[in-house]
């Protein structure tokens, strides 16, 4: 008895190591977005903060330099924030592209799973059915030499 060998072994190893650096990589990619949205969420802060001091600024003694100055912040801000929001996007993207290419390569290696596990399903019925063979031909030469044995005592 040989023992079992998948012809695709390699194919399914090959699938195995592939669907681990998706995972790694899906991984690095979902930590990159979660920084991104961060320096996100610390810029939308920063226009809360310099909006308050705006209004606080327009009201009570008015100091039209300092009004000036925190509605170019404010612009500023803004546009930073029209940036950070753009970069989001694109690493969201990203992660799902890299999702979908991990949900892809871990299909394929179920498929290979699959396959194998049917290849050693049948592995084993040829295995037990040559083993009935074997059980039935040692059962049928015993039968005869017990059968040659009466003869020969009769």
């Amino acid at each position: 008895m040989a023992g079992f060998k998948f012809r695709l072994e390699t194919l399914l190893k090959l699938k195995e190591q592939f669907e681990k650096n998706a995972r790694i990589e899906l991984g690095a990619a979902i930590m990159k977005l979660e920084e991104e949205k961060a320096r996100l969420k610390v810029i939308e802060d920063n226009i809360d903060i310099t909006t308050n001091d705006f209004r606080d600024a327009c009201s009570g003694v008015i100091r039209p330099e300092k009004i000036k100055e925190l509605k170019a912040y404010l612009e500023h801000l803004q546009h930073e924030k029209d940036k950070q929001q753009e970069i989001v996007k694109r690493q969201q993207k990203n992660v799902d592209i890299i999702r979908e290419k991990l949900v892809e390569i871990m299909k394929e290696r179920k498929v290979l799973e699959n396959l194998k596990e049917r290849e050693f399903q049948e592995y084993l019925k040829e295995e037990t059915k040559k083993e009935q063979q074997q059980v039935d031909e040692l059962v049928s030469y015993k039968e005869s030499s017990n059968t040659a044995d009466l003869l020969d005592d009769g």
